[in-house]
């Protein structure tokens, strides 16, 4: 089955999952070179743990503790080769020579290949084990491609997983991220209310002498009337 634009649930068994999984790391890490994400990892980045980690998530999957949203775009669709500090987009690896991922076009599709797809998007439901909760989810790792930001693709992936956690029961979602960053407006435009804020949470990637505060947030979707 050709993979085509849009937004998809990943699997182990989802085409081109390898690609996908290369994407996935290439994405997060680009988000904390160019974005200053604090996101687990800190530079100097290494590929092999991040990768092993996202495996790892992948597993999660199989397990059905997680569930992993992408959206896919068209790289011709690129809206931008900068970051938010006017520089080129710093490509992770790239000094070990790793391209970012792309994934062919179908030749029945586009014969040119005129279609490749990139990872455009991605976001993460946790779905924990608990007796007491469990119609509890929990939101990791939101990112979009640096060079596909103005797009709405936070929003559609979001918008994603919010029916996908509907689906599963999980109406209480909770989720995290640092605050001062564009992040943290993003959320309530979704129906998101803030809910703590929790100073000196984390280092920051772009200079470990300098901790971050989070800001959390928490939507009730029994109130949401889309879904």
């Amino acid at each position: 089955m050709a993979l085509t634009p849009g937004v998809m649930l990943v699997t182990a068994d989802t085409p081109s999952v390898s690609t996908i999984l290369d994407g996935i790391v290439q994405l997060h890490c680009a988000c904390i070179l160019n974005d200053n994400t604090m996101a687990t990892f800190m530079p100097p980045l290494n590929h092999p743990q991040i990768y092993k980690w996202w495996e790892d998530r992948i597993a999660e999957v199989t397990s059905g503790h997680r569930h992993i949203i992408v959206y896919l775009t068209e790289v011709n669709d690129r809206t931008t080769l900068t970051n938010a500090k006017g520089q080129d987009i710093r490509i992770p690896f790239s000094e070990e020579g790793k391209p970012w991922p792309i994934i062919p076009a179908a030749e029945e599709a586009s014969p040119s290949g005129d279609g490749d797809l990139e990872i455009g998007g991605l976001v993460s439901l946790v779905t924990p084990t608990t007796q007491t909760g469990p119609f509890r989810g929990l939101v990791e790792k939101l990112f979009t491609s640096p060079f596909h930001r103005q797009k709405g693709i936070a929003r559609i992936v979001m918008k994603r997983l919010e029916e996908v956690a509907w689906d599963l029961g999980r109406w209480s979602i909770l989720l995290d991220t640092t605050a001062g960053t564009p992040a943290e407006q993003v959320y309530p435009r979704l129906g998101y209310k803030q809910v703590w804020y929790i100073p000196q949470r984390g280092f920051s990637p772009e200079d470990r002498s300098l901790l971050l505060d989070e800001v959390g947030f928490f939507k009730d979707l029994r109130h949401d009337k889309r879904l």
